[in-house]
Parts: C-alpha cells; sequence; structure tokens
C-alpha cells in the first residue's frame, strides 16, 4: 500500500497554495502528533505514517522544500534507529505544490516518524496578574497560536517555545555544481597561480580623480559659472566672479571623466555651461551613488601663505559645485599646501567611504535577554486551518506585591509622579516573554502594563497606572574635591579632582497608606555611584533603589556619583584654598607634606585676618571722621549762641577724644598693614616650599 502524507505537512501556507477545496489534499493515513510553534518564525511538527512498500508520497510546497528537506529526519518509529531517505531531484523554483515521493528502503511494511522543522508565524504572549494579599499575585501565561499551514491540526499535542536559536534558508533543493581547472599532461610550466585575499589593515586605494582643473582652467570656470546656471531652469542667483592663479591648462582624469580645454576656448555664443559641465556630472554621479565628493587646492610655488592660498582654491570650486545644485553636505573642500610637482590647480576626487563592517561583529539589537521557554498544552488540541488558538502556558500563584516605580530615564518615563506597577517574580524554569499585561484588583480592572522579557525565577517590574499619589522633587547640584595630589610647584598643584553631582530626590506621599518606591537610577559612563541607598536591585545597566515613604510623609534619597577629574589648584586662590583645607581635613596627607600645607594653611589664615583686622580698622576711621565732622559742625554754630558756652565745652571735649580714637585707629592701622605685609611673606615662602618631597 502506498501512504500519502497530507500536502502542506504542517508547512506555512495558506489554503490557495495549497489549490482550492479540500480535493486538492492528498488524503493519508498520516497522523499530526505534535506542533511546536517557535518565536524565531519557525515551528517543529511530528507525524507517524503506516508504509507497506517503502515508499512516501509528499506534497510540499516548492517554497518550502529547503527548510523540510534541511530538518528532515525519518526513523523507525518501533526502534528507534534513522532510516534512509531517497527523493526525486528536479531543478530548484517553481511554484506551488512538488510531489516528494521518499524511497525509504527499509522493507516491509513499518510505521515510521517524521519530524521537521519549518516556517511557521511567531506566537504571542498575553499575561493576567491578579493581586492577592499576604505578598502573593495570581499569574496567567497565554500563548496565541496562529495555524496557517494549510491544514487543520487535529487532536495534536500543541506547544510554544522560544531560545536563542537561528534559523535562516539554505538551498538544498538544488543541484550545486563545482567549477574545476583543466589540466593537461604537456601544461608544466603554465600552472594556475593561487587567488590572492585582502589583508586586514592594508593601506586604502588611492582615492578616484574625477576632474582636475589647472589655475587659468579653474578661473575661467567660475567666470563663466554665472552665465552657465542663467541657462538651468532651477537656476538660483549668485554673484560668482573669477580671479587669475597663473598659468597652465585644465584636464579631467578618472573613469568617466571628460576633458576640459582652456578657458579662452569658450567663446561668445558657445554653450555656456562647457566649463564646470563635465565636473558637475561626475560629481553628481558620485553623489547619486552614495558618495561624497573631495575638493582638493594645491599652493602655487609663488604663495605667501601656501596652506590659505590652496584652501582658498578649494573653496572656491566648492562654491561653485554647490551653485550648480550639488548637496553641499557631501562636498568638502580641504588645502593640500605645498605638493610637490604640483603648480596650484584644484583636483576633485571621490571621498574615501566608510569601511564595510566586519562580518564578525555582531549585529547591533536588542539588549534584552534571550532565555529558553517550553510550554505544552495540558491536553490535545484541534485547531482548524486559518483559526487562532491560545494555549494556557502558566496558573499560578507567585511572589508578588503591588509598588510604586520612579523611572525619569525611559522613553515613557515621568519625571514628577511614580508608576503604580507590580513586583513579581517568575515562578517557572522558562523565560516569559514580553507581551501584555493585564491587572485586576479587588474583582476589577485596575490597568494594562508591558512587561520585558522575565528570565526562569526572576523579579520583574510591570508598571500598570499613574495615579500621582506620590510626588517626586529632585534637586541637582555639583562639587569638586581634591582626591589626590600629583605635583606641586609654586603654590600650584596638579591635582585629581573627585567630581561629585548629587541628586537629592524627595518622594512625597499624599496616600493615607504607606508606600514602597523603587527609584530607577541609571550611572553615567566614567561616574562611580558613591552614595545610595542600602537596599539595590538592578535591571539592565541601571539600579533600582527600594525606599519606603510613610502614610502622608516624606522620605529623602541621595544619590551621588563621582568621576576623577585631573585639574590644576592655585593655592593662592580662595576656592583653591578651600579645596586644599577639606582636602587636609579628610587625613588623606601625611608627612611631610601634611606638616607644610597645615603651616600654609595657618599662614593664610593669619593673612586673612590681618586683611579682615585692616579692613575693620579702616571702617572705624570712616565712622570716627563722620562723627569729628558732626561735632565741629555743632561747635560752629553754637559759638554764635552767648549762652551755649558749657555745651560748647563738653562737645569740644568731645571732639577731642574722638580725634585720639582715630589717632590711635590710623597706628593700628599701619602696624596691622606692617604685620601683613610680614605674613605675606612667610606665605610666599611656605609656597615656594612647598612640594612632594617627604609626602607619604
Amino acid at each position: 500500500m502506498r501512504t500519502s502524507l497530507l500536502a502542506c505537512v504542517g508547512l506555512l501556507v495558506a489554503a490557495e497554495g495549497c489549490g482550492a477545496g479540500a480535493a486538492s489534499y492528498v488524503k493519508s493515513d498520516t497522523t499530526l502528533g505534535k506542533v511546536v510553534v517557535y518565536r524565531n518564525g519557525v515551528a517543529y511538527f511530528e507525524r507517524v505514517a503506516d508504509v507497506a512498500n517503502d515508499q512516501l508520497a509528499l506534497k510540499v510546497p516548492s517554497d518550502k522544500i529547503d527548510d523540510f528537506l534541511k530538518s528532515l529526519t525519518v526513523v523507525d518509529a518501533k526502534t528507534g534507529l534513522p532510516t534512509p531517505v531517497s527523493y526525486p531531484t528536479a531543478p530548484a523554483g517553481g511554484s506551488g505544490l512538488v510531489d516528494l515521493t521518499l524511497r525509504l528502503g527499509a522493507g516491509g511494511a513499518h510505521r515510521v516518524k517524521l519530524t521537521y522543522v519549518t516556517e511557521a508565524p511567531a506566537w504571542k504572549p498575553t499575561y493576567r496578574v491578579a493581586l492577592g494579599k499576604d505578598g502573593k499575585v495570581d499569574v496567567q501565561a497565554w500563548a496565541i497560536v496562529d495555524n496557517t499551514s494549510g491544514e487543520d491540526w487535529t487532536s495534536v499535542k500543541l506547544g510554544v517555545g522560544s531560545s536563542s536559536a537561528l534559523s535562516f534558508r539554505f538551498d538544498l533543493r538544488s543541484v550545486h555544481g563545482v567549477a574545476r581547472e583543466t589540466l593537461h599532461s604537456d601544461t608544466l610550466f603554465a600552472q594556475a597561480p593561487p587567488l590572492g585575499g585582502s589583508v586586514y589593515g592594508a593601506s586604502p586605494a588611492p582615492p578616484r580623480v574625477v576632474a582636475e582643473f589647472a589655475d587659468d582652467t579653474l578661473a575661467g570656470a567660475i567666470a563663466a559659472a554665472p552665465v552657465a546656471q542663467a541657462t538651468q531652469a532651477d537656476a538660483r542667483r549668485t554673484t560668482a566672479t573669477g580671479e587669475g592663479f597663473g598659468s597652465g591648462s585644465g584636464r579631467l582624469s578618472g573613469a568617466g571623466a571628460a576633458s576640459v580645454g582652456p578657458s579662452a576656448a569658450y567663446k561668445s555664443g558657445s554653450r555656456p555651461t562647457a566649463p564646470l559641465e563635465p565636473a558637475v556630472a561626475a560629481a553628481r554621479a558620485l553623489q547619486n551613488a552614495g558618495g561624497s565628493v573631495l575638493v582638493e587646492g594645491f599652493a602655487a610655488p609663488q604663495d605667501a601663505d601656501k596652506e590659505s592660498a590652496s584652501l582658498d582654491r578649494a573653496q572656491k570650486l566648492r562654491d561653485q559645485l554647490v551653485r550648480q545644485g550639488l548637496d553641499p553636505a557631501r562636498i568638502v573642500a580641504v588645502g593640500r599646501g605645498d605638493q610637490a610637482g604640483r603648480n596650484g590647480g584644484v583636483r576633485v576626487v571621490e571621498a574615501p567611504r566608510a569601511p564595510a563592517k566586519d562580518p564578525t561583529t555582531p549585529a547591533e539589537g536588542p539588549s534584552d535577554p534571550i532565555g529558553t521557554a517550553h510550554f505544552d498544552s495540558p491536553s490535545v488540541m484541534t485547531v482548524p486551518h486559518g483559526t487562532s488558538a491560545m494555549i494556557s502556558m502558566l496558573q499560578s500563584s507567585t511572589e508578588g506585591e503591588v509598588v510604586y516605580l520612579y523611572d525619569a530615564e525611559s522613553v515613557r518615563g515621568n519625571a514628577t509622579y511614580p508608576f503604580r506597577s507590580v513586583r513579581l517574580r517568575n515562578p517557572t524554569d522558562s523565560q516569559l516573554e514580553s507581551g501584555p499585561v493585564t491587572v485586576y484588583g479587588e474583582g476589577r480592572f485596575i490597568g494594562e502594563g508591558l512587561c520585558e522579557p522575565i528570565p526562569a525565577h526572576a523579579v520583574a517590574f510591570v508598571p500598570f497606572a499613574l495615579d500621582r499619589q506620590v510626588v517626586v522633587e529632585t534637586k541637582q547640584s555639583e562639587r569638586d574635591e581634591i582626591a589626590r595630589i600629583l605635583t606641586v610647584q609654586r603654590g600650584v598643584m596638579a591635582t585629581e579632582i573627585k567630581h561629585t553631582r548629587r541628586s537629592a530626590i524627595a518622594l512625597h506621599n499624599r496616600a493615607a497608606e504607606p508606600v514602597v518606591v523603587y527609584v530607577r537610577h541609571t550611572v553615567a559612563a566614567g561616574y562611580t555611584l558613591t552614595v545610595h541607598p542600602e537596599r539595590d536591585e538592578r535591571v539592565g545597566t541601571a539600579h533600582l533603589f527600594r525606599v519606603e515613604v510613610p502614610a502622608g510623609g516624606t522620605t529623602e534619597v541621595a544619590l551621588e556619583e563621582a568621576t576623577p577629574v585631573r585639574r590644576t589648584t592655585d593655592v593662592r586662590t580662595g576656592p583653591g584654598l578651600d579645596m586644599v583645607r577639606v582636602y587636609l581635613s579628610s587625613g588623606q596627607l601625611t608627612g611631610k607634606l601634611k606638616d607644610s600645607v597645615e603651616r600654609l594653611v595657618a599662614l593664610s589664615h593669619e593673612v586673612g585676618n590681618a586683611q579682615q583686622k585692616i579692613v575693620t580698622l579702616r571702617d572705624q576711621q570712616g565712622e570716627y571722621r563722620q562723627r569729628m565732622d558732626e561735632l565741629h559742625a555743632q561747635i560752629v554754630t553754637l559759638r554764635a549762641v552767648k549762652s551755649g558756652g558749657a555745651l560748647m565745652r563738653n562737645l569740644e571735649a568731645k571732639l577731642t577724644e574722638v580725634s585720639d580714637k582715630l589717632s590711635r585707629a590710623t597706628i593700628d592701622t599701619v602696624a596691622m598693614q606692617e604685620t601683613l605685609m610680614i605674613a605675606r611673606v612667610h606665605l610666599e615662602d611656605a609656597i615656594a616650599e612647598l612640594s612632594l618631597d617627604g609626602a607619604s
């Protein structure tokens, strides 16, 4: 008896691909027993067939034969031993179904088991989370599977899976010929050489020259350019003028380049676009092919500033190419200065293209983890062709709680309000793929979220609502501290500065019950986290800090991250001395350097005190002088009053007293200035003697 396997054998085709109507399918005794659909665009099929005459007839879509042959296994269902298979050779290509008869060659009637992998739509995950009590939540996970195979899946064991396995197409149906070298016995000295190969790190090929102009040709082309533009339908106003640079002739070189004659060849009545037209056409062709244009200028012997002159030549030609409609973003003018064998002029070359990406370099893509998952339906299922099914992957109670997630960094994050979220643990040994999550609580719908892939037994956060019960205020600040002194020279220190960025986050809870907030923070590249809450989790490259906020209360969180910076610090300035004073108080300095810095700080403090006393004395002198002026004016007024003698004598006594105080303040100021001068001398000596010698 000849047994036939159903036409599409579970391969991904629509009913139209196999023919219209049920009559297009070949009836058989083959039984489809298991289907496992994966996330990477393939599905695994398992069948059993009874074979009587060692032949098994299949009908396979022509565009799916390679996948089928690439993964097909045929084993004896009883012994489990592989069975050799042969099939008729046919050229690749074509459309519709291909009759593929497998000759098993096992002899007699027997049952065989066939397995293969072929294209299938990826399954889609979807989740339900019901909030519970006592730190538990109920989780349901479903997989949506689409049957587009061209046949009904009747009473099959249906499963879904995911992994990091790769899948691809490979041509196995076609006959592959191999080109071989023909040798003759009389060709002893005409052997073919081996093929050469490219090397790594080779010098780049010389640039392809598109056009080249001597100075006089360039001047003529620039002078004729405004006339040339007037003949174009999309011409723009220009004010280009020509300048002569010397003598010579113009030429074009390189693949596809045309000649450019002297500018004098273009007389009245000649076609006005001739001077620049070949260069413009060649440059435009380069840009249309995705390349860029490099305009190189060269200096002439008579140029005084050769770099500027060469760049000026290149810039003039670039301006003209832009006016002719070329993309300015892909035209670069450079000056090459004085080059051997060149007398001025400009050339247009193809700019070097970016090197091709190393095929061994991993492609950039999503950074989500790729785990292994496998879920089977608890019972057999029937999924007719053209329909979809929901497979229950998980129904379990697991560790979980409702928390708030403060995420001001993500694309859809919020800098003012945390998101209400479910924090749950994956209770399975398989990864739960990324998919939508519907959250229920107290018998009602309370939100939806989207989960990232959750590895086996890992914890994940699913934000599902933004209820604004918690308000966040953030303040940013920065500071610098000396971490290490590298060198000291006459009071100027080369130091390693610890640059610190501080984020002060205030969490205000407006709810009537305490809440838990997880604060997400990503440390900037080059920085190290130095101050943070103790309870820390990680999600990707970001930190998650657990913070408890009381009902109606506020909790502040301090996050600090630091990076080393090289900087010079002058101890003779106020900010520099303040940084040295803080560094000294940290206890990191030892030995003679510590003694020197302590003496320096003491002398600086002495200088500061002297300066402050001088300022105070001068303020007192000003007040004394003002009081003396007032007393003198009052005495002059009382001299005109006959009865004011006693009062006048009292005022004169006060005037004498204030005058004595002013004299003493003046003497004290002079003395303090002398003290300040001496302190400054000692300070300068201490600065000059400051060094790293003796520092531990």
